[in-house]
């Protein structure tokens, strides 16, 4: 089909589909906060959309490669997908070709979703990059594809006993939402991540894990190399997990991930909700809160939250911190951490009372 032949269906009609199914339905339980939740991630989630497709897209086309965990010796599966952005209408027909250092693995056509899937099997432990590219395209058909630029795929082959440490990406290692890093073209790294990371992943192998669409997978593994941190797979949710709980997806990836790789031993994350999945799933939790320091009334919610966290959960201000307390095994309670948050909302209502009366 011809791209004047295609059907237009605009983003925003596309998403609105998604939405009146997983946002307009709201929960099966009822349940109020959850049903906000998914308002505020639908809402984020679709601008975000919007802008990686205006700003992410080449040729008009989204292509991009799932990473993975492997056990040597063991089959996996490499996928990759291809999709017009106007239309979010995924790219059948088209020839993908799976490359090893420089050798061809794989060549297999896209399905009617935009898919392309090889099975291949890592005869060792260690980390194998392919390199995936549209090699050809349906006669008749657009050229588009063929100008795509290749993608990154990550096979992190390891034996079950391997320790993991988990990693968030927004609020975590980046200084901002995704959002903010679209629009504003940048983004900052969270000072001292990269290097902390880095030192991580000579004790544990790293997995990036977020609630981001695979949609972004191509734009984050950019910024992470962009940025010093080291390659490690990047596991993204599907557009449509990313439209519900980030607690409920982080939670049910992490047990799918524990039947083959035990040891999940530390995550990392910036949310409550990272934490919960972390300890749900037997690991020791590093919690670095992202809030305004000078709102008196968040201060205090966020220390009535802190303080119902367990044993597992490490509360930190610092990526110095995460790595005293990995490395060095140093400690830093929550119930600690919901005291300094008290203190800082006390000074500041000390100083509002202060200003009142010299303005009275």
């Amino acid at each position: 089909m011809t791209s004047a032949s295609r059907p237009r269906r605009p983003v925003v009609a596309a998403a609105c589909l998604v939405c009146l199914d997983l946002w307009g339905c709201g929960t099966d339980d009822g349940d109020r906060s959850r049903a906000t939740e998914r308002r505020k991630g639908w809402k984020d989630t679709l601008a975000t959309i919007a802008s990686e497709l205006t700003l992410g897209a080449e040729k008009g086309i989204l292509f991009y490669a799932v990473d993975t965990l492997a056990v040597p010796g063991r089959d996996v599966q490499l996928v990759a997908r291809a999709t017009y952005v106007k239309e979010l209408e995924h790219i059948p027909g088209l020839t993908v070709r799976f490359s090893l250092d420089g050798q061809p693995v794989a060549a297999v056509e896209t399905d009617q979703a935009g898919f392309a899937r090889a099975r291949w099997t890592p005869p060792a432990a260690g980390d194998y990059e392919f390199l995936v590219e549209i090699v050809a395209a349906p006669k008749g058909g657009p050229e588009d594809p063929l100008q795509v630029p290749p993608a990154s795929l990550l096979v992190c082959a390891r034996v079950p006993e391997t320790k993991f440490v988990v990693i968030d990406l927004d609020h975590t290692v980046v200084d901002s939402s995704f959002l903010r890093v679209i629009f504003l073209g940048g983004g900052s790294p969270m000072p001292g991540a990269a290097d902390v990371v880095r030192e991580l992943a000579k004790t544990y192998t790293v997995i990036y894990l977020t609630h981001r669409p695979d949609l972004l997978g191509a734009k984050s593994k950019r910024w992470l190399a962009e940025n010093g941190f080291p390659r490690a797979p990047l596991l993204v949710s599907t557009l449509r997990q990313s439209l519900g709980s980030s607690r409920e997806y982080k939670t049910a990836r992490l047990k799918a991930i524990r039947r083959t790789f035990p040891n999940l031993a530390v995550g990392i994350g910036d949310r409550l909700t990272d934490a919960q999945a972390y300890t749900a799933n037997g690991m020791t939790a590093y919690l670095l809160p992202h809030y305004d320091r000078q709102d008196e009334e968040e201060l205090r919610d966020l220390a009535r939250a802190v303080r119902k966290l367990n044993g597992a959960v490490q509360v930190v201000d610092s990526w110095q911190q995460i790595r005293a307390g990995i490395l060095e095994k140093h400690r830093y309670p929550p119930a600690e951490y919901a005291r300094k948050l008290l203190r800082r909302a006390e000074e500041l209502r000390r100083s509002r009372h202060r200003k009142r009366r010299r303005d009275d």
